[in-house]
């Protein structure tokens, strides 16, 4: 019951889309750890290369879980039928 949830489409979408974000956001905190004077200015000072670090230490679990989970709604029956030429 629980794999059938973990592989709904609306839990995939979930999934890819927090994925993407957390992605983006470790991008976004590492370079506010390395360029963190550009970082500080385009947020408004919002980003401060101390809260960069401390976020960007922080996420490396949240990506596990969902990497695990990505990976996991990908395996078993692939999605799509090919029709293969035949010889």
């Amino acid at each position: 019951m629980i794999s059938n949830a973990l592989k709904s489409n609306q839990a995939k979408a979930i999934v890819r889309w927090s994925l993407l974000v957390l992605v983006v956001l470790y991008f976004v905190t590492g370079l506010g750890i390395t360029q963190y004077r550009a970082v500080e200015a385009l947020t408004f000072g919002l980003l401060t290369k101390t809260l960069s670090f401390k976020v960007h230490n922080n996420l490396w679990f949240p990506f596990l879980i969902l990497l695990v989970l990505h990976i996991y709604q990908r395996t078993g029956k692939p999605n799509r039928t090919y029709n293969r030429p035949t010889p």
